[in-house]
């Protein structure tokens, strides 16, 4: 199974989720709790859902059956911290495998060997992953990549070498990745691919994907000019690359996998439709053949048969998740899986005799409830849900909704509404996705149930540039940062006062990553429009943001040129655009939100951003978290972080419920 790879260039554009910073010494303004009330639990206090239920670590999650189908895997905490247990796959004797007492993994599979897990984890937020291997039977955890500074995963794995894994790392230069073979049973490392960074051409080597036997056989390159890609192939044994397609970065192509017989390449496309369609082409013949294709959303995640190869299912995400069966042989259970429950499903793991299934349903109130589906009896086992406590509380539901915006164009959207909400205008906070090249879902959301249960709307944008709508909807928000991104976010908003659902004084924006950029332009550029901001590791300067980002981005700053604006030939723009170059426009008060090791925006663009602002006397409450990155992994930094946000807008949004907030031992968090 191919695991990653498929050219580094296709992980870039979901990866900026959640951005920067940690402050400077100084002096700061008061906390929330400094400004809250002696009690702030109120009436109707005990319907309050805990914030320790909504964000506080699932009980169990993620389970994975092993290679042979006897084992499941799953991730369980303990003492508050994500660890590996393994069980019988009848659910009898459950045993703790990692002892993790850090960050906790969450990011692990098996290995083909029915004998080792293989799991990836940083040590404190940078994202300089490591790959570990860890022996089932004797509970030995060995590091398989101890390299500082250097970023490494798990690629490629054969279930006919199931002792071997191809291993992927910037260790010889930290702006490219070369490709390793792995030797789990005594952990040597082969250099199979250097990747030499420039071709001939001077075009940059995004990465490289291999066969189904492991044999590298694609390349991806990259003009950093014009942000032209072009990906090469060549057979197994051979040293030729000979181009395969070339298109623009206003366009996608996303292979899948090679054919069992290696003489084929399942790839997705929109080079003819907005949409993207998955072909299979001929690699004698060049014949290409069109399997699947939906004229609203871009296919998603494509399943294989793991004995012919051929792909079997396609999942659809417009508003709802839908599945397209490909592969008759599997109507079967579709049909009895999708009648089973009303959530929408995936198979979300299988043996290798594909005999055993785990399958996994989504619903708003539960990120997942997990089943073991025997195929031959055609008989369902509950396995466990992530968050069983949620069953206790009234949990509400999200409605997808088309809005427009004031051009017309069409705005994928999710409104929250809380239970027996009165039929008058409400709070609302406008929940900016990050990305932006990613998109919001129909399903659970701790930050949305949040919110919904103290008796806000919630309102979740599609703006244009976010993925998963075709490419004309992406390529719209092309240099529109602050620009028609924000427009579209701004028409949303209006909407819902417009229709009656929100109070136009009673309206905050809040995001992380881009949704925290997103905020910072929000209370910027409309002003008058939000009664508070929650900026959550989100960049204030376009500028320095772009000079300051990952070196193994790198490769991409033509994409980014186009994505976000070149930083000579558009730099008044990216300056005009950026928040903290109009900090005298904000008036309403702010809480700014910042991991200390994040790589991806650096710490200086919250700093910045906040001395800014009390320079201009703005209220603003900064919380830096230590141990931190882009996002949080540490159970009692997200608690933290929860309660945070929901006292200070407590305190500034009028008619809204709160649970006390009290300090969370062992968190990070230090307010500045």
């Amino acid at each position: 199974m191919n695991r990653g790879l498929l050219f580094a260039l296709l992980v870039l554009m979901s990866s900026m989720l959640v951005l920067t910073a940690c402050g400077e010494e100084g002096s700061s303004d008061s906390s929330p709790s400094d400004v809250a009330p002696d009690h702030i639990e109120s009436e109707g206090a005990a319907d309050l859902i805990p914030r320790a239920v909504l964000f506080g670590n699932p009980e169990r999650m993620r389970p994975q059956l092993s290679p042979a189908g006897d084992r499941i895997a799953y991730i369980a905490p303990v003492d508050s911290v994500l660890n590996l247990w393994v069980m019988n796959v009848d659910g009898s004797e459950p045993r703790q495998l990692t002892f993790d007492t850090n960050r906790g993994v969450t990011n692990y599979f098996w290995a083909e060997n029915n004998a080792h897990i293989l799991y990836m984890q940083d040590l404190a937020g940078e994202e300089n992953t490591h790959v570990y291997r860890l022996d089932v039977a004797a509970g030995d955890v060995i590091d398989m990549t101890p390299f500082e500074e250097v970023k490494a995963y798990v690629s490629a794995t054969d279930e006919d070498q199931p002792n071997t894994v191809l291993v992927e790392m910037n260790k010889i230069n930290p702006m490219f990745f070369d490709v390793y073979s792995c030797d789990l049973e005594t952990g040597e490392l082969t250099l199979l691919q250097e990747n030499p960074g420039t071709t001939e051409d001077g075009d940059m080597v995004l990465g490289y994907m291999t066969d189904e036997d492991l044999n590298i056989r694609g390349m991806g390159t990259i003009d950093p000019e014009d942000g032209t890609i072009v990906f090469f192939l060549k057979d197994a044994g051979t040293e030729d690359w000979v181009e395969f397609i070339s298109f623009s970065a206003l366009d996608s192509v996303s292979p899948e996998r090679f054919s069992n017989d290696g003489r084929g390449l399942y790839y997705q496309s929109n080079l003819e439709s907005n949409t993207t369609k998955l072909l299979y082409q001929d690699l004698d013949t060049g014949e290409i053949t069109e399997i699947a294709h939906d004229s609203l959303a871009d296919l998603g995640g494509v399943s294989f048969d793991p004995f012919t190869g051929e792909p079997r299912s396609v999942s659809i995400h417009y508003l709802r998740r839908n599945v397209e069966v490909l592969d008759a042989s599997i109507q079967d259970d579709f049909n009895f899986l999708g009648s089973y429950n009303p959530g929408d499903f995936a198979m979300v793991s299988r043996d290798n005799a594909d005999s055993t299934w785990i399958v996994a349903y989504f619903t708003p109130q539960n990120p997942a409830s997990y089943y073991v589906y025997d195929r031959t009896s055609k008989e369902m086992t509950f396995l466990f849900s992530a968050i069983p406590a949620l069953e206790d509380y009234q949990i509400a539901d999200i409605k997808p909704l088309l809005i427009p915006a004031r051009d017309g164009w069409e705005l994928p959207s999710y409104l929250t509404i809380p239970v027996n909400a009165a039929d008058e205008p409400l709070p609302m906070v406008l929940y900016v996705h990050g990305g932006p090249w990613a998109r919001d879902y129909y399903g659970y959301d701790p930050f949305s149930q949040l919110l919904a249960n103290r008796g806000f709307a919630v309102l979740q944008v599609n703006f244009r540039a976010s993925s998963g709508f075709g490419k004309e909807h992406l390529n719209a928000g092309n240099k529109e940062w602050g620009g028609l991104m924000q427009d579209d976010l701004t028409d949303a908003v209006r909407w819902a006062i417009d229709e009656g659902i929100a109070d136009s004084a009673r309206v905050v924006i809040m995001g992380g990553s881009y949704g925290g950029y997103a905020t910072l332009a929000g209370v910027t550029f409309t002003p008058d429009l939000y009664c508070a901001g929650v900026d959550f590791f989100g960049p204030s300067n376009l500028v320095t943001f772009r000079e300051t980002v990952p070196p193994y981005w790198r490769p991409h700053d033509a994409i980014m040129d186009i994505r976000i604006g070149d930083l000579e030939e558009d730099a008044e723009m990216l300056q005009d655009r950026s928040p903290l170059n109009h900090v005298e426009n904000i008036t309403v008060p702010m809480m700014v939100v910042q991991g200390v090791n994040d790589p991806r925006v650096v710490q200086a663009e919250s700093d910045q951003m906040v001395e800014a602002l009390r320079n201009n006397g703005n209220e603003v409450y900064y919380i830096v978290y230590g141990n931190e990155g882009h996002g949080f992994a540490i159970e009692a930094n997200r608690l933290e972080f929860a309660g945070r946000i929901e006292e200070f807008l407590y305190n500034h949004v009028r008619g809204v419920e709160c649970q006390l907030f009290e300090e969370i031992p062992n968190s990070t968090a230090e307010v500045r």
